[in-house]
């Protein structure tokens, strides 16, 4: 699936190296372990679990080896949940569906009992739900518990950016959810945020997956319909510009800042403004957000791309 790489942080870069290309979690499992700042922490726990999908082997090793650290297991967990997304996602014929399917849930499963081992260990931490909330999506226990994980994670620390995008995309018809559910969802999320909040993005992540839910149904001239109007309409319009106002309005002072303006920058590159992008892309780093770039290619490329034609 790729590394998230919009953020500013030295030792996060740092550490994703390390474990990347030298097999070394030390750095990583020094800005995951406590249960300070979970903001900043589930952003480190994310990134670097997309950085660990090849030294799973390793990690096991280091969880079963001091089994009480919470961040060993905090670790591995994310890392497995990458792993499975990856698997997912890879592309192949009709004879490898089953092996793929296999592989992931498995996958999901080891995932499941490694963020549940690091909760049990530290009950105060929201990260381990939060990354739950991703890992549940696609292969929930029982009825409620999509709903049970996200709601622990807010408990624990209400506002996390990536507890909230995750909950939404497992709310989408892909997920056997609606556009309706996902608007609601992002709303409700959103009412009472102050200026500069990153979970304004949910807006534009709402309305991106309206879009691309209109583009994968029926035949090729309805997706083709759908996706030219879909941002011409002006009460999406409205929504997503008035969100974007809010979060333009304050500091980008928050972890996921640089992620929730590129958000924007990918709903206004859909629908051909460049002068919205244009105000988000120059707040968003020199570095591409996997999601939502993901769902339109290669999400260096298609930022790349973007900042080529609104930047001057």
């Amino acid at each position: 699936m790729g590394i998230d790489l919009a953020f500013d942080d030295e030792g996060l870069d740092k550490a994703v190296r390390a474990l990347a290309e030298d097999g070394d979690a030390t750095a990583a499992l020094e800005l995951v372990e406590g249960e300070g700042d979970a903001h900043r922490r589930e952003q480190a726990v994310s990134v670097l679990g997309a950085a660990g999908v090849n030294e799973i082997e390793s990690l096991r090793a280091l969880a079963a080896r001091q089994s009480y650290r919470p961040e060993r297991w905090l670790l591995l967990g994310a890392a497995l949940a990458a792993a499975a997304w990856g698997v997912r996602e890879a592309p192949g014929r009709d004879k490898r569906i089953d092996r793929r399917i296999i592989a992931q849930k498995a996958l999901v499963a080891e995932s499941r009992t490694a963020l549940r081992r690091a909760a049990a260990l530290s009950p105060g931490d929201a990260v381990p739900w939060s990354e739950l909330t991703g890992v549940v999506i696609g292969a929930p226990l029982h009825a409620t518990e999509t709903a049970d994980v996200f709601k622990r994670a807010c408990v624990l620390t209400p506002g996390l950016y990536l507890a909230h995008a995750r909950h939404l995309v497992g709310l989408t018809r892909r997920w056997y959810g609606s556009p309706d559910r996902v608007l609601a969802f992002a709303h409700a999320r959103v009412e009472g945020r102050p200026d500069g909040h990153p979970l304004h993005a949910l807006v534009a992540l709402a309305h991106i997956e309206g879009y691309v839910d209109g583009v994968l149904r029926g035949t090729t001239v309805g997706r083709f319909w759908r996706a030219w109007r879909y941002f011409a309409d002006p009460v999406v319009r409205h929504e997503i510009d008035s969100a974007a106002n809010r979060l333009l309005a304050g500091p980008d002072d928050h972890p996921w800042s640089m992620s929730a303006h590129q958000a924007f920058a990918a709903a206004y590159q859909r629908a051909g403004d460049l002068g919205r992008a244009r105000a988000h892309l120059l707040r968003s780093g020199e570095r591409a957000a996997v999601w939502p770039w993901r769902y339109f290619g290669d999400p260096g490329s298609r930022f790349a791309a973007a900042r080529q034609a609104a930047l001057p």
